[in-house]
């Protein structure tokens, strides 16, 4: 499979960042859902740990014994404390299997070229009932800036592509977690100007990446027309803007033979597969 994004594109688009005011509350609800599981996980792997923002919101707590960070960019591991290794995630890493009490990941999915793929590989690394937890954008996510872009008359991508709740069920489903969940959350955030989003954007690594995108700058005049757009129609009474973002959280289990045995085959009431039928795309 084709790369739509290589390791050396990635590294030279971070820039070392990665630390976000919106990273880190993804990075505080996967601690959050950490503690839901009234477990301990003194082993973790960080895959994508980027500038090392969730090891500051999880750790000690989690990774006592050992916390691995784990992201092809060396220059964002720099900044990140602890063990760290540079790799790229989508490889085998130089790891044994069954090393890792947890697996977790923050912002980091939707740059992965293979999902299934990428998710059997992390998933060889957990221990027998050992947990992967992740979080990423969904589709549904800055529905104000592509509105804005297109009364503006750009039809052109200007965010990197992002996961679908559907997928994402489906992935975790094929590569053979136990338990699987994907849960979903809308959140709304504003900012004082649109110069200030567009900064997190870059901080995040979610502005215009996309492999579709439009490869010259954006005219003076269309840039000024979608600013305009945005301004009228997606600010707050006290002037802010305001920007809507689709959250996704993927978590499942390596099977072990003390978790909840599924129901026998066809005493189900409803079917996974119908469940996804009704999310939207």
């Amino acid at each position: 499979m084709k790369k739509l994004y290589t390791p050396q594109q990635l590294q030279g688009h971070f820039r070392g960042q990665h630390g976000s005011d919106l990273s880190r509350i993804m990075a505080e609800d996967i601690y959050t859902r950490l503690q839901d599981t009234k477990r301990p996980f003194p082993t973790v792997l960080d895959a994508g740990a980027g500038t090392g923002t969730l090891r500051g919101v999880i750790y000690p707590q989690y990774g006592q014994e050992r916390y691995l960070s784990v992201d092809l960019s060396p220059t964002a591991l720099t900044k990140c404390s602890g063990e760290t290794l540079v790799a790229d995630i989508e490889d085998d890493l130089p790891l044994e299997n069954a090393t890792f009490d947890a697996v977790v990941s923050n912002m980091v999915l939707h740059w992965v070229n293979n999902v299934p793929a990428t998710l059997i590989r992390l998933g060889r690394l957990l221990k027998p009932d050992g947990i992967f937890m992740a979080s990423t954008l969904g589709t549904e996510s800055f529905p104000e800036l592509r509105a804005s872009f297109a009364a503006a008359g750009s039809a052109v991508p200007h965010i990197i592509p992002l996961t679908d709740v559907r997928s994402a069920g489906m992935a975790l489903q094929k590569v053979g977690f136990a338990m699987p969940v994907v849960d979903r959350e809308t959140i709304t955030l504003t900012y004082p100007t649109l110069a200030a989003l567009w900064q997190e954007l870059r901080d995040s690594g979610s502005h215009n990446f996309h492999p579709e995108r439009q490869k010259g700058l954006t005219g003076k005049n269309q840039w000024r027309a979608m600013e305009n757009h945005y301004r009228k129609e997606f600010s707050t009474p006290d002037g802010r803007i305001q920007v809507t973002l689709e959250v996704l959280y993927l978590h499942g289990w390596r099977p072990h033979s003390s978790q909840q045995k599924p129901l026998a085959p066809g005493s189900a009431t409803v079917e996974l597969s119908e469940v996804l039928k009704t999310l939207p795309l």
